[in-house]
C-alpha cells in the first residue's frame, strides 16, 4: 500500500518572511522555525492575494 505524505503548513499572523533568523533577521531568534525549515520546504518566493489575511487563508485553503 502507497503511504501518503505528511504535510504541515505553517501559517503566522502578523509576521512577515524575513523576520526569522533562517532568513537573514540579524536579532530575532526562531530555533524552531529554523529546524523546520532545514528539515522541509521554505517558500521564498510568495505573494498575499489579499492585504487582510482571513481572505488569503479562506483562498489557501478552498483554493478559490
Amino acid at each position: 500500500m502507497e503511504q501518503r505524505p505528511n504535510i504541515l503548513f505553517l501559517m503566522t499572523d502578523q509576521h512577515n518572511a524575513g523576520s526569522m533568523s533562517c532568513a537573514g533577521h540579524p536579532s530575532v531568534r526562531t530555533p524552531n522555525l529554523d529546524r523546520i525549515a532545514r528539515q522541509g520546504v521554505r517558500f521564498t518566493s510568495a505573494y498575499c492575494n489579499n492585504p487582510i489575511c482571513a481572505p488569503s487563508r479562506i483562498s489557501f485553503a478552498t483554493s478559490q
